[in-house]
């Protein structure tokens, strides 16, 4: 521990005054939370009242652990910096959107001195640091610091530890700000209620054939398309649910604001003044944000039409000349390709729905803190600011 101490005080007479007040300022400017405390927010559902279940999330402890050990050492090695990585516009924006991903091969310092080689995918998960003010930035500090020899979080550490003192009992595994927790309990909401994720894929070409096997299969031909066809609009129609579950899930966040503000501006409109709010831009961008989240997420593909035209293509007629192989083949060629073609549509379009979602997230967020300020600057007691906290705001 002596030895960490003196490595500490070395990097730190490295830096200048000047650098040294500007860390502390920031360490200062933020709301620091330790893992525990983290996880405790995290696994608290966004209204409480709806979590009568029990937590809201369900991630265990080992995997959220998992999740900020791949962020921090991706971070480290600047797999979300562009600059390190080439790759098309429409690409970095996808990262943007859903996070960062890229393998690589590194060591990290073992308590004897020696190094240990790793090689995995690293996710670096997406952050909002423009939804805070200028000096509350996505900031954690861990143990990993020292083994990657993280200089810049090694400063941090130390100054932190200057201003507040160890946090808690004993040296904890990871410190975070307040702007980390947000970005790091979307994550882990995402990877619960997924919405970049196309679970659904096409039925592979060896399933495809399995529906032929039979020895007069050229019979039950057009049924068996027929039936292919259908399951894998079963299988559309529960994307298309699932992605509307996620929906509703932002949808309700909004209505739970906005059920607050209608209610205690008429029970307290000197506190919460509605034509006041009105004449403010982030309440208008509020509420158009709200009415394009009510839009129902909907993908329109024919199955139908694609029956018909396998009736067509597979018409006695048609394949009296080919062999069996030849016509297997063909069939699944035709469904393969079918279902394929439709999920990479359905698949664009979850994209462009998702930056929607996204971007109501980030709304939401900046107009909580907004009226959150609004409220407490016209004298709002308790009762009304505990029942903001208690709709959502944060």
């Amino acid at each position: 521990m002596v030895f960490v101490r003196k490595i500490f005080e070395v990097i730190i007479m490295a830096i200048t005054q000047e650098e040294r007040k500007k860390i502390e300022d920031i360490i200062k400017a933020n709301n620091w939370f330790t893992y525990e405390e983290a996880e405790s927010q995290i696994r608290k559902h966004w209204k409480p009242d709806n979590n009568k279940k029990g937590n809201y999330l369900s991630t265990q402890r080992r995997q959220l652990q998992k999740i900020i050990r791949s962020d921090i050492i991706g971070t480290y090695f600047q797999i979300n910096d562009r600059n390190h990585n080439h790759i098309t516009d429409d690409e970095w924006a996808k990262q943007n959107i859903y996070g960062f991903e890229k393998e690589k091969t590194y060591f990290l310092d073992l308590p004897n001195g020696e190094e240990k080689e790793y090689k995995e995918k690293l996710h670096v998960f997406p952050k909002y640091d423009d939804l805070f003010p200028k000096f509350e930035k996505s900031i954690v500090l861990s143990a990993f610091d020292e083994q990657l020899d993280d200089e810049r979080k090694l400063q941090f550490r130390d100054i932190y530890e200057d201003v507040y003192g160890l946090p808690g009992n004993g040296n904890t595994k990871y410190i975070m700000t307040e702007p980390y927790l947000f970005a790091l309990k979307h994550e882990i909401e995402r990877r619960e209620y997924p919405t970049k994720v196309l679970y659904c894929q096409p039925d592979s070409p060896k399933y495809i054939l399995q529906n032929f096997e039979q020895i007069n299969f050229r019979d039950e031909l057009l049924k068996n398309t027929d039936h292919l066809i259908d399951n894998f609009s079963l299988k559309i129609e529960q994307e298309l649910k699932g992605q509307n579950n996620v929906k509703k899930l932002e949808i309700n966040r909004y209505k739970n604001i906005l059920a607050f503000i209608n209610n205690w501006a008429c029970i307290n409109p000197k506190v919460l003044n509605i034509s006041h709010l009105k004449n403010e831009n982030i309440y208008t961008e509020f509420i158009n944000k709200s009415n394009e989240l009510k839009k129902e997420f909907t993908f329109n593909f024919d199955s139908e039409k694609e029956k018909e035209k396998l009736h067509k293509n597979f018409s006695k007629d048609k394949i009296i000349h080919l062999s069996d192989s030849e016509l297997k083949d063909k069939i699944k060629n035709s469904i393969y390709s079918f279902e394929k073609y439709t999920l990479t549509k359905l698949e664009l379009k979850l994209t462009d729905e998702n930056v929607l979602l996204l971007q109501a997230a980030n709304t939401r967020h900046v107009f909580s803190e907004f009226l959150l300020k609004y409220l407490k600057n016209n004298n709002a007691d308790e009762l009304i600011i505990d029942a903001a906290l208690n709709a959502g705001l944060h």
